[in-house]
């Protein structure tokens, strides 16, 4: 929010503030009526507040707008730095906190848990990729090299029917 902007909201209520004093100095004056100048300073006091209502109004859902952004953005950052270990480990601790106090699980832990044990699984699985991606490799060179096999024979036949049988030379 712009610091200005707030600078002139208290200097207006300020100037607010010496009208309303001025009005109640009036007052005992008795160069005009009282009740003139009591209903004027209700009236100056009636626009303050409306003015300092509607102002702080848009101002509350500006800083409602901010702050959800800033919880939204505080959220993500803080799902980026908590680990997924940690939300496992205090899920234990409160299932043996429910076990001691004689209450049912809420949740089913697995036994002998490692912390190690999904990382593993990643590696295996990437793996078996590997290993599987070879085997699709293989298989297509293999076809591959077969269809040469035979697309050189069936070209080497055409060849020898349009040329007809090789000569042979008939040495005695």
């Amino acid at each position: 929010m712009n610091m200005q902007l707030f600078q002139e909201i208290f200097e207006l209520n300020q100037a607010f503030e010496r009208v309303i004093e001025g009005l109640k100095r009036m007052e005992k004056v008795r160069l005009f009526p009282a009740e003139m100048a009591g209903e004027t300073r209700a009236e100056v006091v009636l626009v303050q507040v409306d003015f300092n209502r509607q102002f702080f109004d848009k101002f509350h859902k500006i800083f409602e707008a901010d702050e959800g952004w800033a919880c939204e953005f505080q959220r993500k950052c803080h799902e980026q730095r908590i680990d997924p270990e940690d939300a496992y480990l205090a899920i234990m601790r409160r299932e043996e906190v429910r076990k001691k106090k004689g209450l049912p699980p809420r949740v089913t832990l697995l036994p002998d848990w490692d912390s190690g044990d999904e990382q593993r699984h990643d590696v295996q699985q990437a793996e078996k990729r590997k290993s599987a991606a070879k085997k699709r490799r293989k298989r297509t060179q293999q076809r591959n090299s077969k269809t040469r096999k035979a697309s050189t024979v069936a070209a080497s036949a055409a060849v020898s029917d349009v040329t007809g049988p090789p000569e042979t030379e008939n040495t005695p």
